[in-house]
């Protein structure tokens, strides 16, 4: 018996007043619901789990479904509202119905006698502009916080999350000599002109004491200024005297942990998010924000540092931790179950082998300088000329056995090198062993329940898996014209 497909969309109608869509491929009537049965083609899908470079799959792509609308009768849909929503392409055979794929509407386009809807995973309403704010511009000086229209008016404002190093802050009152290095809460913990530290002369109480009242001077009679000291709050510096030279500083946030990190850029965007618990566990990691960008990379940024993954659930949270070995299975398949079944690589590395080597980039700086001060201490001096510090973790016995294995980087926001270290020895020794990477293509009642992030077990006489081997599930490809459906395994 063949099955049916089944395509629910959340909408809009012409009033803004919530409604669900409901089409089907053929008559469907199992839930109690009415179908619509003007589905031509449910279409072709691929999603896949963010892991950076440790896992080599595709993350998301577009599938598109198609409607018949050769007799005018689906013309009402151009007054809806659906992009941005949920639609939930099921698979319905006898009694049994299996949500295979929970997306986003990405576009609707009307083409003759059909209506492409093109589906995207729900990764799509994160690749939007992060949440940001502009500079006003509109200081009448000595007075504001907003620069002027001829100096900084209409650029984004900085904004930290965790920590940053030797960042250069924006100088939004020239007047006053007043600095921001976030638009959100932190904690300045040191200013620094041409290298040198200056003197901290308090907190303010509030923006307009700020704006009132200088730090004091102050001047040093054995060397040439730097001069003046400086106050801060909420992300804001106030110097008193003219630097000499580059003016940088230290910030903290109160939560400076991975996870709290993931969790702050989540709740800027209003996007729910899961357990952070594991990524919190890597340490602290530094994101200064200067420019626009998305939100997927900001938390893209935060995966890679810690070596980890995230993805969005079919309820729309986020899920996010570190690259771990496959848990406990959630589903078996078995030989009679799998259409075809191949196996890429038995290694992590891109040319197929175990991983030897990883090279980590930690404790990052936003500011690598080179012209400081002379009193500037040797020790400072060498770090400042470095945007990154390294950290590596190596293998002999796998190098030993496969004189070609391969190594990897990792660019990581980790706020020192003895993090970074702990990062290097816990990816190698998931990437040191063997790690098999699988291609499994199955009929989608067999397999539509699995989701990415789930493991599967595998028992087959193939490839040597007789006695079944634990594999994560790192992408699916749906062909709903086949109903089959194909797995990317990794483990």
């Amino acid at each position: 018996m063949n099955g049916e497909w089944l395509l629910s969309l959340d909408a809009l109608d012409a009033d803004d007043n919530p409604v669900t869509l409901r089409f089907s491929t053929g008559q469907y009537h199992g839930d109690g619901e009415a179908w619509t049965p003007r589905i031509q083609q449910a279409g072709l899908y691929k999603a896949g789990l963010f892991a950076g470079d440790l896992l080599n799959v595709s993350r998301s792509g577009y599938g598109e479904t198609t409607l018949i609308n050769s007799d005018g009768a689906l013309d009402y849909l151009v007054d809806y509202a659906m992009d941005g929503r949920q639609a939930v392409l099921s698979y319905a055979e006898g009694e049994a119905l299996t949500e295979v794929l929970v997306g986003t509407v990405a576009r609707v386009s009307y083409q003759g006698r059909m209506i492409s809807l093109r589906l995207r995973d729900p990764i799509e309403t994160l690749q939007q502009s992060h949440p940001h704010t502009r500079y006003a511009g509109d200081n009448v000086l000595p007075d504001g916080l907003e620069g002027t229209d001829d100096d900084i008016g209409g650029t984004i404002k900085p904004r930290l999350y965790g920590q940053v190093r030797n960042a250069q802050p924006t100088l939004v009152n020239t007047a006053k000599l007043i600095y921001q290095i976030s638009d959100q809460s932190c904690t300045v913990s040191a200013v620094y002109d041409n290298g040198v530290p200056l003197e901290f002369d308090g907190a303010y109480t509030s923006l307009a004491e700020m704006e009132g009242a200088a730090p004091a001077a102050s001047r040093w009679d054995d060397w040439e200024p730097p001069a003046g000291k400086w106050r801060s709050i909420n992300g804001y510096i106030r110097l008193g005297a003219t630097p000499v030279g580059q003016i940088t500083c230290d910030a903290d946030c109160d939560a400076a942990d991975a996870g709290s990190v993931m969790q702050a850029i989540a709740a800027d965007a209003g996007a729910a998010i899961g357990d952070v618990s594991a990524l919190n566990s890597a340490g602290q990691v530094r994101m200064w924000i200067t420019n626009e960008t998305t939100t997927a990379e900001l938390l893209d940024q935060i995966a890679v540092s810690v070596g980890g993954y995230w993805r969005i659930d079919s309820h729309r949270v986020i899920q996010a931790g570190t690259l771990e070995a496959p848990a406990a299975p959630e589903m078996t398949l078995l030989d009679h179950q799998m259409i075809e079944i191949s196996r890429e690589s038995a290694g992590a590395g891109s040319n197929g082998l175990p991983v030897g080597r990883v090279l980590v980039e930690c404790d990052p700086i936003e500011v690598t300088q080179t012209d400081l001060a002379g009193d500037v201490a040797e020790d400072r001096v060498a770090r400042l000329a470095l945007a990154v510090r390294e950290a590596e973790a190596e293998d002999a016995p796998t190098l030993a056995r496969h004189p070609l294995a391969d190594g990897v980087m990792i660019s990581s926001r980790l706020a020192t090198r003895a993090q970074g270290a702990a990062l290097g020895a816990r990816v190698l020794g998931l990437l040191s062993p063997r790690r098999d990477s699988v291609s499994v293509i199955a009929r989608v009642q067999d397999t539509g329940a699995l989701a990415i992030g789930d493991t599967v077990r595998i028992v087959t006489p193939r490839l040597g898996y007789a006695d079944g081997r634990n594999l994560l599930v790192v992408g699916r490809e749906i062909d709903t014209a086949r109903n089959r459906l194909t797995l990317d395994l990794w483990g």
